[in-house]
């Protein structure tokens, strides 16, 4: 199952979710358009005694104000639900079926072209997983006793050079890629 085809789901599912999200976000802008109109007709009665100019300013101000507040927190929902958008897609990596996923980390294992040096995993993955992971690559792979800190995913040692390919680092990779085709299917 590849990466793109997951995150495709996860956008699916994703879209509820930001409708409901940007629902919200509507509503809170007519509550903030609401309250800056009760105020601004406030400053209007206060400022009658100023003189009208002075009052049209003030209510100018008070709405532009309000406006930009509302435009602030949609793009902090937006971003929020972008990030959940690839956090829900290092989840589901993670949480593939056992099958699934070891012929993810196989795929991804040949294609470094590495095909001899130290394997290593996160305990859960090394425990489960990991012995068969090395018996479908045929190689000179060997499972480390070492853990990595990651969700999922494999760090390839071979001497001293390191290839970081746990499941972060590969969501991490299309983020740039993805993120415009997130974007469209959300919003």
């Amino acid at each position: 199952m590849s990466i793109e085809k997951i995150v495709d789901k996860i956008l699916s599912e994703a879209n509820e979710e930001a409708a409901e999200v940007l629902d919200k976000a509507k509503d809170e802008k007519a509550n903030k358009l609401k309250e800056a109109k009760i105020k601004a007709e406030e400053l209007i009665e206060n400022a009658k005694v100023k003189g009208q100019e002075d009052s049209e300013l003030l209510v100018s101000r008070r709405i532009s104000v309000a406006e930009l507040e509302v435009r602030k927190m949609k793009l902090q929902t937006k971003q929020q639900l972008i990030l959940k958008c690839f956090d829900l897609a290092l989840e589901k990596l993670a949480n593939l079926k056992e099958e699934d996923y070891i012929e993810l980390m196989v795929d991804a294992i040949s294609q470094t072209g590495v095909s001899e040096g130290e394997l290593i995993l996160n305990k859960r993955d090394r425990d489960k997983v990991g012995e068969k992971i090395i018996e479908r690559l045929d190689g000179k792979l060997t499972l480390s006793k070492e853990n990595i800190d990651a969700k999922g995913g494999f760090v390839l040692r071979q001497g001293s050079v390191e290839i970081n390919s746990t499941l972060e680092r590969m969501v991490d990779s299309i983020k740039e890629e993805v993120t415009p085709k997130v974007v469209e299917t959300l919003f």
